[in-house]
């Protein structure tokens, strides 16, 4: 299971930093271009989406590495590619994206348990709603 789940991370953090390389260096660009493509890479397999965000917790202690691992790269990547944008806020941007991680997770784990589950599209706007929100000043 950790091997799985570590390709998981690895695959989906590929995706997101080839999209982003390929938009405009702002905010906005950035912010809709990694949660668009981080939603719709894992949502592409319910399996990713389980393993990503319910089963690893299930795991319990014998994961608790290879998630903390995972959170860490993708709030590096959420980090490097704020950068120096003058438009960021100045709050502690380690802690915003430990948050943003927290609030994404929550939005796939209501995917994957839901009856009904809402569409990607509505997990995306939500998600790039509170993205914007927490780091622009």
């Amino acid at each position: 299971m950790q091997a799985l789940h570590a390709r998981c991370i690895q695959e989906t953090l590929e995706s997101m930093h080839k999209v982003i390389d390929r938009v405009p260096d702002t905010l906005a660009d950035r912010v809709e271009a990694g949660v668009s493509e981080y939603i719709r890479f894992v949502t592409e397999d319910r399996r990713r989406a389980r393993i990503l965000h319910l089963e690893v917790r299930r795991a319990g202690d014998c994961l608790v590495t290879s998630r903390q691992m995972g959170v860490a790269a993708f709030a590096d990547a959420i980090k490097m590619n704020l950068g120096d944008l003058p438009e960021t806020t100045k709050a502690n941007r380690h802690l915003l994206a430990l948050g943003m991680i927290g609030a994404v997770q929550e939005l796939l784990i209501e995917w994957v348990l839901a009856d009904d589950p809402p569409s990607v599209d509505s997990l995306i706007d939500a998600a790039t709603h509170i993205y914007r929100r927490s780091f622009v000043t």
